[in-house]
């Protein structure tokens, strides 16, 4: 989707789902508040970037008690980590995705393991005390070393 496209859509949606994510950074916000006005009264948005910055101009955070408000006439639905709601599920569900890399580190150290894997060491925001994912480090206003696998 562009902004474009997304513009086109909005008065054709009873329901919007921002989802973007730029890993470490800050999501682009892609609704402005203008665009309110293009959509139906009483539509839904969901920003699910809304822990991070959220990509609704109109979005702030909110929570499971009190999930919801409406803004331009339209409802807004921006609680943040949104899988505490379902908790164990969820925590259950990271567990299973992050431990065969745990896992790896630990049995081949972390100079074979991001060797090997160039997505592991990508993956790599903080070694030896610095920062080395860019968009972290912007997201901090710290300085960003990359991160170069002691492998090579």
């Amino acid at each position: 989707s562009d902004r474009q496209v997304i513009r086109e859509q909005l008065p054709l949606a009873d329901l919007v789902i921002g989802a973007v994510l730029i890993a470490g950074a800050r999501a682009p916000q892609l609704v402005t508040a203008d665009d309110l006005g293009r959509m139906k009264p009483g539509a839904v948005i969901i920003d699910v970037a809304i822990d991070q910055g959220g990509c609704v101009e109109t979005a702030r955070p909110t929570t499971h008690s009190e999930p919801t408000y409406i803004e331009g006439g339209i409802v807004h639905y921006c609680v943040t980590n949104m899988p505490g709601a379902v908790g164990r599920t969820s925590t259950y569900a990271l567990c299973n995705v992050t431990f065969p890399y745990i896992q790896r580190i630990i049995t081949e150290g972390l100079e074979s393991a991001t060797a090997a894997d160039s997505g592991l060491a990508e993956a790599v925001n903080v070694h030896e005390g610095k920062v080395t994912n860019p968009a972290v480090a912007d997201s901090l206003g710290m300085a960003c070393e990359a991160f170069v696998s002691p492998a090579g």
